[in-house]
């Protein structure tokens, strides 16, 4: 317990700083930018519908415009002033320069309304590569800021682990140091909120429908109460009716199905354990004796399946010895919690 007590102190230590760190995380205003992304993206999706239509935005055409009507000035005027120098300034020499002028310009603006096209175009996808690594950017800073707790929270699971599977060791009774059983005021649940969280991976226990043998008949193990009497066996294997002084509340674990020779079957916890007569035995045993069965004979376990499924189990305590804390699961001798 003192091992157990450091290595799990060390490991609070940790998880607060896990904690605090998590006030530290960068946590983008994502409403925000997801409204300005939306507003950019829509902005770029009514200028491609626009492309598409051949409109260009009116600064595009006011600079052709203008640039137009330079060049024009520039080259009516050059060309007109040349052919007065030359002499030969008239109405069809001039109309045919002027023609040639009027041609060169309408090529030239045809030109630059592809070009302008194209570079509407790349203005488009640009804002819209830009919009997205906003988005990026902002989402790798949050990811990068929570590698720190996520680290502190490995490092604490680390250090709690060795301790809380020495307790888990310890409880199920593998290294022999007897009974770990605690009783308390508290009705029904007493035995599992002392426990708490460790031990939790040896607790064993069954199913809520399984069926509990009693001295009025049978009940489903969720209904048993502290103070039940339910039928047991004595240090000679006589049946005989105790109480129940603990009852273990409902916890969620994963489900195994233990198949015995006379067809009961047993939907509980890896590691359950039976009576068979004379001492408790695993349902996971190498070579599993025979189970002592309630007004029958010693029944073989035939095989435990894995179920892949979870669900609420149970168990009891019964008073008395604990090699006597023993009651029938559909018909089946169980060991009872706490020994």
């Amino acid at each position: 317990m003192d091992y157990a007590r450091s290595g799990l102190n060390a490991s609070s230590g940790i998880m607060n700083q896990a904690i605090q760190s998590i006030s530290r995380q960068y946590n983008p205003n994502w409403t925000s930018l997801a409204g300005n992304y939306n507003n950019t993206m829509g902005t770029v999706t009514n200028g491609y519908n626009n492309l598409m239509q051949g409109n260009l935005p009116s600064q595009f055409a006011e600079a052709r415009r203008k640039a137009l009507n330079d060049d024009l000035q520039q080259t009516v005027g050059s060309a007109v002033s040349g052919l007065a120098d030359r002499g030969i300034i008239n109405s069809s020499v001039t109309n045919k320069a002027l023609d040639d002028i009027s041609e060169d310009a309408s090529s030239q603006l045809a030109k630059s309304y592809a070009s302008d096209l194209s570079t509407y175009a790349g203005l488009l996808s640009g804002a819209a590569s830009n919009a997205n690594q906003v988005l990026a950017g902002n989402q790798l800073a949050q990811d990068a800021s929570e590698t720190p707790t996520e680290s502190l929270f490995q490092y604490a699971q680390a250090l709690a682990n060795p301790a809380s599977n020495m307790y888990n060791t310890m409880y199920s009774g593998r290294m022999g140091t007897g009974s770990t059983t605690t009783t308390t005021s508290q009705p029904n649940n007493s035995v599992w909120s002392t426990i708490g969280s460790l031990g939790t991976a040896y607790i064993l226990c069954f199913t809520g429908d399984t069926l509990v043998t009693t001295p009025q008949g049978y009940k489903p193990i969720k209904e048993i109460k502290r103070g039940d009497e339910v039928l047991s066996l004595d240090e000679h294997n006589k049946v005989v009716t105790k109480k129940v002084s603990d009852v273990t509340g409902a916890h969620e674990r994963d489900i195994v199905d233990v198949y015995f020779g006379d067809g009961t079957t047993w939907h509980t916890t890896a590691r359950q354990r039976y009576y068979d007569g004379a001492h408790f035995a695993s349902i996971d045993s190498d070579e599993p004796p025979q189970a002592f069965v309630f007004q029958g004979g010693p029944v073989d376990v035939l095989r435990v399946s894995e179920t892949g499924r979870k669900a609420l189990v149970y168990d009891l305590t019964l008073e008395g010895p604990a090699d006597r804390n023993i009651f029938f699961a559909n018909d089946v001798a169980a060991e009872g919690m706490g020994d």
